[in-house]
């Protein structure tokens, strides 16, 4: 018996806003199609080598040399005898992904980045970053200020995880790695402006008490002839931030509704082939969609988890955090 999740992060905030058919199929019943994702995998194992080889710099002061090959050892542990599937035209295999480790450090040598662990009072490096926060006030009716409670009475959990807290010109900051097959372009940094997931991460940031309205997101293009880099500087304010808090509101309503009902709505229009074709386009389609639905793998959701949808980290549907 399927049940709605009582956490929601950026990811399952977007696909509900462009479909809320897609985000009941994949959020709440758990399907994504079968075999595992190379480009979560990929996402997840290069994150796990970046924060062993800061782990070692800036917490056992070992040199990058030496950093690099602990980091090496976990990144491989992690990968495992993962390969893309063949239809899958990708750069993102377990060699050139280090390749890319390794890239990201000569671009961004401990040495000399201008982004570096930021420190708590006891001096110990803030890295890989995760949070849960309750979405209160909460209420079964709806006002000008309440989030909904989840029908098992608890409010809703936003949740999230990033790679790390970083100090930028003696300020507390976001930094957050985004790998990519595609190219990155002149217009790759405007995509950030207005991107809910970062702003989000401000907001938490904040909630958990720490001062900060700036994301420094790095972009590392991982194709077969070149490795690219590339960085944004993102600030949001807090405007943008009430405005951000206002439409989660609204649309944490619009799922309790639907949940409620019983009924998720169908785009019926560009979510349908946004990125190629959505996985649930032949189901969405036929009069029987069961028939499709059958062939999908059962994964839930985990959004503080490097791979959220990794077998070892799944978790049951409706599972509190």
């Amino acid at each position: 018996m399927t049940q709605l999740p009582n956490h929601i992060d950026s990811t399952m905030m977007a696909c509900f806003r462009s479909c809320p058919q897609k985000y009941f199929r994949e959020f709440i019943e758990g399907r994504r199609p079968p075999g595992i994702s190379i480009d979560l995998h990929a996402g997840a194992c290069f994150a796990s080598a970046l924060e062993e080889v800061r782990r070692q710099i800036w917490l056992h002061d070992k040199p990058l040399g030496d950093a690099l090959l602990i980091a090496q050892a976990r990144f491989f542990q992690e990968w495992g005898d993962v390969e893309a599937p063949e239809w899958k035209r990708t750069a993102k295999n377990k060699d050139r992904v280090w390749e890319a480790v390794e890239s990201y450090f000569a671009h961004y040598s401990p040495l000399t980045d201008h982004v570096r662990p930021y420190k708590t009072a006891s001096g110990r490096p803030t890295l890989e970053y995760t949070f849960t926060i309750p979405l209160e006030p909460t209420s079964h009716i709806r006002d000008a200020t309440s989030f909904p409670l989840h029908p098992n009475g608890s409010p809703f959990i936003y949740c999230g995880r990033f790679d790390m807290i970083g100090e930028y010109q003696h300020r507390p900051c976001v930094c957050d790695e985004k790998t990519t097959g595609a190219s990155i372009g002149q217009k790759w940094a405007y995509q950030w402006d207005l991107r809910s997931q970062f702003i989000g991460y401000v907001w938490a940031c904040q909630q958990n008490g720490i001062d900060l309205d700036t994301i420094i997101v790095r972009g590392i293009a991982i194709q077969k002839e070149q490795i690219v880099h590339a960085e944004a500087i993102k600030v949001y304010n807090n405007h943008l931030i009430a405005k951000w808090h206002e439409q989660l509101r609204q649309d944490m309503w619009r799922i309790a509704q639907a949940n409620s009902a019983g009924y998720w709505d169908y785009n019926l229009g560009e979510a349908c082939t946004s990125y190629g074709q959505c996985s649930f386009m032949a189901a969405c389609a036929s009069a029987t969609p069961e028939t499709w639905l059958d062939d999908f793998d059962i994964h839930f959701w985990n959004p503080v988890e490097k791979n959220p949808v990794s077998p070892n980290t799944n978790l049951e549907a409706g599972r509190t955090f």
